[in-house]
């Protein structure tokens, strides 16, 4: 009888993530799959290389947690997907799907080692932050900052308010340190915070009308090109994407 349990080992080789996994991927162990390699992008590494060489597939579908995976590393903070020794039914399953056109699959480890590493770094701050107001006004000079040496003058008022709404509801939400980056792609400035709390960002009209100090996520989506909310198992991500040439609509 084929295995019917999974499990996902992660490895942090710096400035990788390597997920090893071993077992049967169904509809059911989908939802571990996908749990494990968010806390992998959590280390925000380079690149997250999973190791398919144990992994069946039970049914094509439950090769979905890799597409949602590979979309929400696109999204924040940028990070490639690497299926490392896909078997021949795999990659056949992918090609159903049309997910081989969003992953990268290599041959082994040490094929997508040198693949994550050769790829071009984008440029990146990020900082730690208390919970405490003044992390607010910090944060924003952390990202006009970056905007400026990257010579970026179009999205520095953009990012400036993103940044404080997004911190802002870290700051009285979560309680915990914050963590922000600033990841400047090949088109979308990106930028992402991160907290220890499991509340889910949410984009409520109210908030923008009522809360002292902030108009809420309403702002994000208005001046964001995209945005979201990535739920890890130690607490969140809140993302959103600027375009490089984009004026703000406020």
């Amino acid at each position: 009888m084929m295995r019917q349990r999974l499990r996902c080992t992660p490895a942090h080789e710096p400035p990788l993530a390597v997920l090893r996994t071993d077992g049967r991927l169904t509809l059911r162990t989908a939802a571990q799959l996908r749990t494990a390699l968010l806390k992998c992008l959590a280390e925000q590494p380079i690149g997250i290389l999973v190791d398919a060489a144990g992994l069946t597939i039970g049914e094509d579908m439950s090769l979905t947690a890799l597409m949602a995976a590979s979309r929400h590393a696109a999204a924040w903070p940028g990070v490639p997907l690497l299926i490392c020794a896909p078997s021949r039914d795999m990659r056949a399953a992918l090609r159903r799907l049309g997910a081989d056109r969003h992953l990268t699959l290599c041959t082994d480890l040490d094929h997508g080692r040198a693949m994550a590493v050769r790829r071009a770094l984008p440029a990146q701050v990020r900082d730690r932050f208390p919970a405490a107001a003044a992390s607010v006004p910090a944060a924003r000079t952390l990202v006009s900052g970056a905007c400026e040496r990257w010579q970026l003058p179009v999205v520095v008022e953009p990012a400036r308010l993103v940044t404080t709404e997004l911190v802002t509801n870290a700051v009285r939400h979560a309680g915990t340190p914050i963590d922000l980056t600033v990841t400047r792609g090949r088109r979308y400035l990106h930028l992402a915070v991160r907290d220890y709390h499991q509340r889910r960002s949410r984009l409520t009209a109210s908030e923008g009308r009522t809360e002292r100090g902030g108009r809420g996520f309403l702002l994000v989506e208005a001046v964001s090109s995209s945005w979201g909310c990535t739920l890890l198992p130690d607490g969140k991500v809140t993302w959103a994407s600027l375009h490089l040439t984009a004026r703000s609509r406020i």
